[in-house]
């Protein structure tokens, strides 16, 4: 059975706490929510008994991905998170100036990423941050499911007042390194995808709930969906 889905935002462009209801149907449906409070915009979508979802969060918390970026750290910085995956709309994405044109500005990225903790000598404070890295999901023109490790960022705070210098350059180093290794694990990922076909993807909040309300942060936990 079909399901309308409805999502509040706390935040404009559809980011930040996201209120949702989603009510299966047949025949006519709709959705009465006057209790809105402070949400700043909203999107509602019609879903498809098709539709496939995969809860990207669980997805980037298997052992191997986990084990895959703890070496790439190294001894450089202590991962102290799991891995989110939420999205972010491209005028947000820091890298955007560099490239503006690649994507329209409320197209939706996936931010993978994840807080460390960097150990500095006894002169330094210790340093505190997350670790970025952002994806775009697409079909080419037969309908076969990519996806496209687009850029990093980084962000800390800490490490004063002598080292950080020398945690950015570390950090400089290690995390665009990441990213092929980032790419290798989500096209064996989307290998089981390869003979299949599809007419759309897009985004959902959360673990793309088909029933009830809730609450989710976007910015931290969203799901891939397919339309065969």
């Amino acid at each position: 059975m079909p399901v309308l889905s409805q999502y509040w935002f706390s935040k404009t462009d559809f980011r930040g706490s996201t209120e949702f209801l989603s009510e299966s149907y047949s025949g006519w449906a709709w959705i009465n929510w006057s209790n809105i409070g402070g949400t700043h915009s909203t999107l509602a979508w019609n879903r498809e008994d098709a539709e496939i979802d995969i809860d990207l969060v669980s997805q980037a918390n298997n052992p191997v991905v986990l084990s895959t970026v703890d070496s790439l750290l190294g001894s450089s910085a202590q991962r102290t998170s799991g891995m989110k995956a939420g999205w972010i709309p491209w005028r947000y994405v820091p890298f955007r100036g560099s490239q503006p044109g690649l994507h329209a500005d409320l197209d939706l990225l996936v931010r993978v990423f994840f807080n460390f903790h960097i150990t500095t000598p006894w002169f330094c404070s210790d340093a505190d941050g997350d670790i970025s890295y952002y994806v775009f999901f697409f079909l080419d023109a037969s309908g076969s499911l990519h996806a496209n490790v687009q850029g990093w960022s980084y962000h800390y705070d800490g490490g004063g007042p002598f080292c950080t210098g020398a945690i950015s350059d570390r950090l400089n180093k290690a995390v665009p390194a990441g990213m092929p290794s980032l790419q290798r694990l989500l096209n064996q990922a989307l290998a089981p995808f390869a003979k299949r076909r599809f007419s759309l993807v897009y985004l959902l909040p959360g673990t793309a709930e088909r029933n009830g309300t809730g609450n989710v942060n976007v910015d931290e936990h969203v799901s891939l969906a397919l339309l065969p």
